[in-house]
């Protein structure tokens, strides 16, 4: 018998984006049952009944931060749904907790099926514009003074700043020639030394610490 697929919540007070996004995930292979509602105090209340694996939702919601927690307190994976690239919108904690990112003008079919794929193999969907925001986030807090030195591989270098990309570790696996499980290693590594508890804090801190510089907006 075939594994039901992946369970998801859509919390999405916009009647159309949501019926949208809803329709999508449905249409996703690896999905199973799919709910929604609009506001998050709903999906509080939803959480402990349906226990979704992935809850997506709105990041401009003024109760984003507390859904997102309640969501990760209750196992599910966060993936919060973006108007642009700006990441100011949401506090450090949220950006933080989250297990990944998208946006709304590029929510396809196949957008949904990659980040669903990524954030069940443990990757990060972080598209390339929102990485720059974070870079350039990480930039504007005050000088940061290394408690301690961080000695990392050339080749855990080349894979920092593949993840400050937003890349999964099978892409950068195609673009280093090795293999998706040596990425793996390399990235649990990387974690260690940075003692990240994510790849979204992992590149944060490499920024903060030297180890890679924020690209430039081409």
């Amino acid at each position: 018998m075939s594994s039901p697929g992946a369970t998801a919540l859509v919390v999405i007070d916009n009647e159309l984006l949501s019926h949208g996004v809803r329709s999508m995930l449905k249409s996703i292979p690896a999905m199973g049952s799919v709910w929604a509602c609009g506001k998050a105090s709903e999906a509080m209340a939803l959480l402990p009944a349906q226990r979704p694996d992935i809850v997506l939702c709105l990041g401009s919601g003024p109760d984003t931060a507390g859904l997102v927690r309640g969501a990760v307190r209750q196992g599910a994976r966060a993936l919060i749904l973006l108007e642009g690239p700006d990441l100011d919108v949401l506090d450090e904690e949220t950006v933080l907790a989250a297990h990944g990112f998208l946006m709304q003008a590029e929510v396809t079919v196949d957008k949904l099926r990659e980040a669903v794929d990524q954030v069940n193999a443990g990757d990060i969907p972080l598209p390339p514009a929102l990485a720059r925001s974070l870079m350039s986030r990480s930039r504007r807090r005050p000088e940061h003074r290394p408690s301690r030195r961080i000695s990392i591989t050339p080749r855990e270098e080349e894979v920092l700043h593949f993840l400050a990309e937003g890349l999964s570790n099978k892409q950068i696996a195609r673009r280093l020639g090795i293999s998706e499980h040596g990425i793996k290693r390399h990235v649990t590594n990387l974690l260690a030394k940075l003692n990240a508890p994510n790849r979204t804090l992992a590149v944060a801190l490499a920024l903060q610490e030297g180890l890679i510089r924020a690209a430039q907006p081409a």
